[in-house]
């Protein structure tokens, strides 16, 4: 949709100077009107330089029609048309597909007219796609910033861009619906980045406002990231919306099941299973936005964290073979009696944090410390719940880059640990709730607590410990035992 409306600008401004060219004359605007006739038109009155512009613009191939245009610029570089030039030679290459070249031609337009509505939307497409196609975090998030950037700028000049000549007043607004597509939805994608969930919710859902943008999944799934991962979770918005980006994502395999596999955990979390699930796909894959009445039955509240962890003890008389998982979840609950069971256990022996088998997500690394996500929960989430302090400083070009997933195996001592207070607008069950810890709280929980556990582990190192550490091969809680609010 949105490669369509770019293309649909610039072939606007490849006609909009040619429309009266073959009866225009030396000494009239560029498109054939006589100069006066609307205060915005512009006159050559050199003819040679008006031949000169007038073949340049004629020429129907897009490679010679850019050399034209760049040798009438180098002649004539103060030209009264050097915008209108600019805007010919960036759509020109564009339909050579000449990425290069058309962006250069875009931010030397700018350099003419910062507020070029067509350049900015060509920009702030061309930024959102290299953006997409990152896979280095920070340099994702720097593009996807300077598209929004481009794109704060665009929905300016949009409001008070001129009408073209010979444009119908319905074609026109289908350009600025269309240019509102491009810059909402490169506004909302980098709002994601920066986790300002509420602007991506406003941008996003004003790009798919647009009929013709409506099944767009560029602009629909990170509309359902915005909603789930906001604070407190718009589930039914997002739920809806998550459903509907599987459906879009027929066709791509591999994007569809990691779309699904995302919905999924959502969906779980609050609605306690994937009963029913096939029916809200059925709904969202019919309309394009929540239908009247739609709604998911929540789950009852989860037992607390400090309750659960009593059942992952009994279930798992031997701390020695609980799963991973377990262990950092009876940390964390505020379960005194339970955490100091695991913690006797744990304290001062080799943890294995990240292996091939189960990668631990880097959230932030320097030379001396590691903080990472390990568990599945907190690598969905993007929370640290272990810091990992180097036996030796990392040489600089071994350090991990934030956002990735570390390779090989990675092992330090445990030395301490820390229960986490719920986040905010989460009770200590995991449920929303404005009133935090539950009244009930069972005698021997701690407060403020249920919200996860920061272990920090010294000595670290990658490869194997010296001896064999202490951790079973197990990483995940145990699913059956999990709690709703944990999945």
């Amino acid at each position: 949709m949105k490669k369509l409306l770019v293309t649909s600008l610039l072939a606007f401004a490849a006609c909009g100077f040619a429309q009266d060219s073959q009866s225009a004359q030396p000494g009239q605007t560029a498109s054939g009107q006589q100069a006066g006739a609307q205060p915005q038109q512009k006159t050559i009155k050199d003819p040679a330089e008006y031949n000169a512009y007038m073949s340049a613009i004629s020429n129907n191939d897009p490679a010679a029609k850019a050399q034209s245009l760049e040798a009438f610029l180098q002649q004539y570089p103060n030209t009264v048309v050097k915008e209108e030039t600019l805007e010919q030679l960036m759509a020109a290459y564009q339909a050579a597909n000449n990425v290069a070249k058309t962006t250069d031609a875009a931010n030397r337009l700018l350099q003419v007219n910062p507020n070029n509505v067509r350049a900015l939307a060509l920009l702030t497409y061309l930024t959102r796609a290299q953006c997409g196609a990152q896979t280095n975090p920070q340099s994702a998030a720097q593009l996807c910033g300077q598209a929004a950037q481009y794109a704060q700028r665009g929905l300016q000049a949009a409001e008070s861009m001129p009408h073209p000549t010979g444009v119908s007043d319905a074609d026109f607004k289908k350009l600025q619906d269309g240019l509102r597509v491009i810059f909402n939805g490169a506004i909302g994608m980098a709002a994601v980045q920066n986790k300002d969930y509420k602007t991506a919710q406003k941008a996003l859902s004003a790009a798919i406002s647009v009929q013709e943008n409506a099944n767009n999944l560029q602009d629909v799934y990170p509309l359902a990231t915005a909603y789930l991962q906001d604070n407190p979770p718009d589930y039914l918005n997002g739920l809806f919306y998550a459903a509907r980006a599987v459906d879009l994502a027929q066709g791509n395999a591999a994007a569809q099941q990691q779309i699904e596999k995302f919905a999924l955990y959502y969906y779980k979390k609050y609605h306690g299973g994937t009963d029913g699930w096939d029916q809200v796909k059925q709904q969202a894959q019919n309309s394009p936005t929540p239908p009247p009445g739609f709604t998911i039955a929540q789950a009852p509240p989860p037992p607390t964290p400090c309750e659960f962890a009593d059942t992952i003890m009994k279930q798992n008389p031997d701390v020695s073979q609980m799963a991973y998982g377990d262990w950092l979840y009876v940390l964390g609950s505020g379960n005194e009696k339970d955490a100091q069971q695991v913690w006797t256990f744990l304290n001062g022996k080799g943890i294995p944090v990240s292996s091939p088998e189960h990668p631990a997500k880097v959230i932030s690394a320097s030379a001396d410390e590691l903080q990472l996500a390990t568990t599945d929960d907190d690598i969905q989430e993007n929370k640290a719940d272990v810091t990992l302090r180097m036996a030796a400083p990392l040489p600089a070009a071994q350090i991990p880059q934030p956002g990735t997933m570390l390779t090989g195996k990675w092992v330090g001592k445990a030395t301490s640990y820390a229960p986490l207070p719920p986040a905010a607008g989460q009770s200590a069950a995991g449920q929303q709730s404005g009133t935090g810890q539950p009244q009930n709280q069972p005698a021997g929980c701690l407060p403020n607590t249920g919200g996860g556990v920061m272990l920090t582990l010294t000595e670290g190192a990658k490869g194997a410990p010296a001896k064999k550490p202490t951790a079973p091969a197990k990483r995940g809680t145990t699913a059956k035992k999990k709690p709703v609010a944990h999945h």
